[in-house]
């Protein structure tokens, strides 16, 4: 993985400023991965793809990382610091796992499938709620179901107690694709634990660095008459330093 050049990463900003995060980052990805191919990237179990985030936002930014959250017992804000390293989970998966496969209570049904990958969340994003989303997510994911005989002859070979089993199994095969953060509330020390997602985070980060490097490169243009492609081929220190003389 390298780190994209400040042109690339406005061309991405550009490309997805319509588009989910999902879809943004996975071109993200593209231009600092040359040797995996988009379809590859695309098909990554979610916690191989947070994985490969996180080591380029710490490439872009820094391994430091801050964020906020809003108590939902007072509805205090409250502040977070930690960095890139304490959200990588120790269990690391193959990119080629084989199927899971979870019987259903009275073993009247065994499903095989695989994890969840970034072409599912982006075939999820039409979907109007939660329920929906789900139930299509398992759709997509089940490869196989091996109906058995039943002892009573009843039931679904997919019921909603083995819908719900699978969501944990996947949870518990991937798990850097369920992180989630510790908060306290400073105010009335209530905790909870909401999910952290990398990629909506760090495309919220590069809006916000894409519209600060828009700015200076807009001032250096006014004053010097670079070109933009001339403003961003600079390094960030010497860009820096161009800054300070225009504003000294």
């Amino acid at each position: 993985m390298h780190t994209p050049t400040a042109s690339q990463l406005l061309q991405v900003w550009e490309r997805g400023a319509e588009r989910s995060a999902a879809a943004s980052c996975l071109w993200l990805l593209g231009i600092s991965c040359d040797e995996c191919q988009p379809e590859v990237l695309a098909k990554l179990p979610l916690g191989q793809r947070d994985r490969l985030l996180l080591r380029l936002r710490a490439q872009l930014f820094g391994t430091q990382m801050q964020t906020v959250a809003w108590c939902p017992q007072c509805q205090a804000m409250v502040e977070a610091a930690f960095d890139c390293g304490d959200l990588l989970a120790v269990q690391e998966i193959s990119e080629a796992m084989p199927l899971l496969e979870l019987a259903s209570d009275d073993r009247s049904s065994v499903v095989r499938f695989r994890l969840p990958d970034s072409t599912d969340l982006l075939a999820l994003e039409g979907c109007k709620d939660a329920l929906q989303a789900r139930e299509m997510l398992l759709k997509r994911c089940v490869v196989e179901i091996e109906s058995r005989p039943s002892g009573n002859g009843q039931g679904t070979p997919f019921p909603i107690e083995l819908q719900a089993q699978i969501a944990l199994a996947m949870a518990a095969a991937d798990p850097q694709a369920d992180v989630q953060l510790a908060f306290t509330c400073p105010d009335c020390s209530h905790r909870w634990e909401p999910m952290f997602d990398i990629a909506h985070f760090l495309w919220q980060e590069l809006h916000a660095w894409a519209l600060r490097t828009l700015r200076d490169v807009d001032l250096l243009a006014r004053v010097y008459h670079w070109s933009e492609a001339d403003i961003l081929a600079l390094s960030p220190r010497r860009r820096q330093a161009y800054l300070e003389q225009c504003v000294s």
